[in-house]
């Protein structure tokens, strides 16, 4: 009997952990041994076909999938054997487990495509729309491939991917920038009203610009990720990340609760004494109907938060989106037609956009991929840590730049692809944290997962058919996540006079820009001819009026410029106290809003960070 020392380890920790293994003999494989040859390999694919093990495993499946009912059911406190990276999965297990990862950020996914192409963005029409959502879906899918992968680049030191379950998913900082972009559009006649002065016709070619510009901005992104983390976390510390974050979140609530009423950037959202069309059924805006199928889905996401299981808590937005859809299609609020003239399948440059450029949108686009690649570093710390990783060392530090490049390369060229950036999400860490797996099969079951999601044509069209109070009521939910993760990195900040002067200037001018978008509209009384003049006064305004924009330029020169407090003796700051700020903090994460602590390390600490988390943005 022989064994190498990487196989024995990772059996001692699935021993450890109560996972029933076998003995790795020569000539037969156990089947949570990683195999090296050929002959391994195609020996354990056919054990695992045929024997319990290989299906089952001896995996709870009660404590991932009951849900605690009270009085009639028991909560789950039995402790879930630990996966860790390279191990190998039961074949339900691992469908189940990849199918958790998937439902845990769809609705996040989703989001940014659904407000871009409807009445919010640029009003592409139902086909359009179908389409980048499953182009969304389709693209998310190669990019949490690449990222469970971890390739080390020929000849160099670099790697591209985390090797982790790290899932990508559409940045909402992109989706701010463009949507503030698509108002300043339609506002100075760039992109075009009905006769109503209120409906907005379709812009695609704004679309396609926005495209364009983070395409080629895409380029400052790359860079960045050859830049040591280190660097780019003194930087942008959480005393900016996180108010950052903060603004992202509470900009998008608006559109959130306009949909949840009713809709926005149509007739009936201004003019109340004309009704929404809802499928078959027509409301004023803000009429109890409409806010009770929106409160169904906020309804349902609590309940799941309340009483559902492990799987039923990861997945909530999901299945708070679909309650929802069911209630609306009942009660004939469901727009039917949009699914049965569907297309059964999808794929990428289905429907293209003309990929242009505008210099308005160069620097708040620098500055969102600022934030996409500040992001990164936090959400690879929190899956390392959930993982059994270590967050130190040159191990670490080759995951994160891994991460960087290929969110980076990967968010640049999806405008070639028709899609908005990407970024990767961080609620991911919560479930592993709440299911105590890390096995990177998962990640590539949920790529799968989302890939076949984005295929299937008709699945795009169940989130474009349902009415605009459902996606208002979960979204909603998403953007008050985002919020929430924004104010917990700030909690991680030590809070001196130098850091409370920096935030309040931050936020102060964060806050007027979120209270009275367009103070700052009419600062420059330019009327002359020059194009690039005009373009670079539209690009200030933009700035100034984008709240995580404004606080963020405004804070980083303030933190460059302000020197660092000197700690008295005697005071709190330890030797540990300084490691723990030094280490990079967990950004934002996607639809649940989740941050985990990258210095929790107890098991008891996971799950309750996997709790109370929530999903990335």
């Amino acid at each position: 009997m022989s064994t190498n020392l990487e196989s024995e380890t990772s059996f001692d920790k699935a021993n450890t952990a109560g996972v029933r293994v076998l003995p790795i003999l020569e000539d037969e494989p156990a089947l949570g041994h990683i195999p090296t040859s050929r002959r391994n390999k195609f020996k354990w694919v056919m054990k695992s076909l045929v024997t319990k093990d290989g299906w089952l495993g001896d995996y709870d499946y009660g404590a991932l999938m009951i849900p605690y009912i009270p009085y009639i059911t028991k909560k789950q406190n039995k402790e879930l054997p630990f996966y860790d990276v390279n191990q190998r999965l039961p074949h339900l297990l691992l469908f189940l487990l990849g199918l958790q990862h998937a439902l845990a950020m769809v609705g996040g996914l989703v989001t940014p495509p659904l407000l871009l192409a409807g009445t919010a963005g640029a009003n592409l029409g139902t086909e359009a729309q179908l389409y980048l959502v499953s182009a969304c879906l389709i693209w998310c899918g190669i990019g949490t491939c690449i990222q469970v992968s971890r390739v080390k680049i020929w000849k160099t030191n670099y790697y591209f991917g985390t090797g982790l379950i790290s899932v990508t998913g559409t940045s909402f900082a992109f989706a701010n920038v463009a949507l503030s972009w698509l108002s300043q559009a339609y506002a100075d006649g760039t992109c075009s009203y009905a006769e109503d002065g209120v409906t907005k016709l379709p812009c695609p070619d704004e679309f396609g610009a926005i495209l364009g510009t983070a395409t080629l901005t895409g380029i400052f992104a790359i860079g960045l990720a050859f830049v040591p983390p280190k660097a780019i976390r003194k930087a942008f510390p959480p005393l900016i990340t996180g108010t950052m974050l903060m603004f992202i979140g509470a900009a998008l609530v608006s559109s959130g609760v306009n949909n949840w009423a009713g809709g926005s950037g149509t007739t009936c959202a201004s003019d109340h004494t004309v009704k929404c069309v809802a499928g078959t059924r027509e409301e004023y805006w803000g009429s109890a109907s409409f806010i009770g199928l929106g409160f169904s889905c906020f309804a349902v996401i609590v309940l799941c938060e309340l009483f559902g299981s492990a799987f039923m808590k990861s997945a909530s937005v999901f299945f708070g989106l679909i309650v929802g859809m069911v209630i609306a299609a009942a009660t004939g609020y469901f727009e039917k037609s949009i699914i049965t003239s569907a297309p059964a399948g999808n794929f990428l440059w289905v429907h293209t956009f003309k990929l242009s450029l505008r210099g308005q949108l160069v620097l708040p686009m620098i500055a969102a991929w600022a934030v996409i690649i500040a992001e990164t570093i936090g959400n690879v710390t929190a899956s390392s840590d959930v993982s059994r990783l270590e967050i130190s060392g040159e191990g670490f530090m080759s995951r994160v730049q891994g991460g960087m490049l290929a969110d980076s390369i990967m968010a640049t060229i999806a405008g070639l692809a028709t899609v908005p950036p990407l970024t990767t999400f961080s609620q991911n860490s919560g479930v592993i944290a709440l299911t105590r797996n890390a096995s990177r099969s998962s990640g590539y079951m949920c790529a799968f997962i989302l890939f076949l999601m984005g295929i299937i044509g008709k699945f795009g069209a169940i989130f474009c058919a349902a009415p605009s109070s459902v996606i208002g009521g979960f979204t909603t939910f998403l953007f008050g996540a985002v919020t929430t993760s924004g104010v917990r990195v700030l909690a991680y900040c030590k809070w001196t006079r130098r850091d409370r002067f920096i935030a309040t200037v931050g936020i102060a001018l964060g806050m007027a820009s979120l209270c009275v978008p367009e103070w700052f509209s009419y600062f420059f009384t330019y009327t002359g001819s020059n194009a690039g003049k005009k373009g670079l006064l539209q690009a200030i305004v933009l700035i100034v009026e984008e709240p995580y924009l404004i606080s963020a330029f405004v804070m980083i020169f303030l933190n460059l410029c302000i020197a660092d407090e000197v700690p008295e003796k005697g005071s709190s700051s330890t030797e540990e106290q300084k490691r723990e700020w030094n280490e990079p903090v967990p950004l934002a994460g996607g639809p649940s809003g989740t941050l985990h602590h990258a210095t929790s390390s107890l098991p008891v600490e996971r799950e309750r960070e996997a709790e109370d988390v929530e999903l990335r943005v």
